[in-house]
């Protein structure tokens, strides 16, 4: 049995497709998915900072963040963890007011997992400007983690150095430049084309 950390966006759900169309949509501004070289969408999608805050907020909304597809594979894959035991918990860099409408979400695609936790990955100050309930890095020994699925290099490489876990790192744009990272840490950053992979990469540390 594992402790299996699940990032949402971009690994679960096809995130930045979605946001693609609302740029066009509220900015009639077309970006090609392999041209969403950062994880900051300011540079991204070529937005002023008013523009992000402006975008960011409408891509939270119910609606949205209802209508996102998900990953192939994702809920296959996360269903066979399950039946084996393992104990799955979905971490995500969502605000935690998204926290009811990313729940009707995943009961909506049928994903398994315990838990749901938002995690302040970036330190902003209006991610959780209500209060509610939210977990920082420092709680992340807490979980026991023995492998993690993420798409943000940043993240990925904080749980590597940090914590020693092991992490599939699902392929994206924003993510293939590692020119930084040393070569102890990408020992632990397992790079994965699709679900299939990360579920063989699982089975390979069992």
């Amino acid at each position: 049995m594992k402790r299996i950390y699940v990032d949402i966006d971009d690994v679960l759900a096809q995130t930045i497709a979605r946001l693609l169309d609302l740029l066009e949509q509220m900015y009639d501004r077309r970006v090609a998915l392999h041209e969403i070289e950062h994880f900051d969408l300011s540079k991204s999608f070529r937005m002023d900072r008013s523009e992000v805050e402006t975008f960011m907020e409408r891509a939270h909304d119910d609606d949205i963040l209802e209508s996102i597809a998900p990953v192939p594979g994702a809920v296959r894959v996360l269903a066979s963890w399950a039946d084996a035991g393992h104990r799955i918990a979905l971490v995500t860099g969502r605000p935690p007011v998204t926290n009811a409408a990313s729940r009707r979400w995943l009961d909506l695609h049928d994903f398994s997992h315990e838990t749901l936790h938002h995690l302040d990955k970036w330190s902003r100050p209006s991610w959780n400007s209500k209060g509610l309930p939210s977990i920082g890095f420092k709680d992340i020994p807490n979980f026991e983690f023995d492998f993690a699925v993420e798409d943000n290099l940043d993240t990925a490489v904080r749980l590597v150095e940090e914590f020693r876990i092991p992490v599939a790192l699902l392929d994206r744009p924003w993510n293939r430049s590692m020119d930084t990272i040393s070569e102890k840490t990408r020992e632990l950053l397992i790079r994965c084309q699709n679900w299939e992979d990360v579920d063989r990469q699982l089975e390979s540390i069992r």
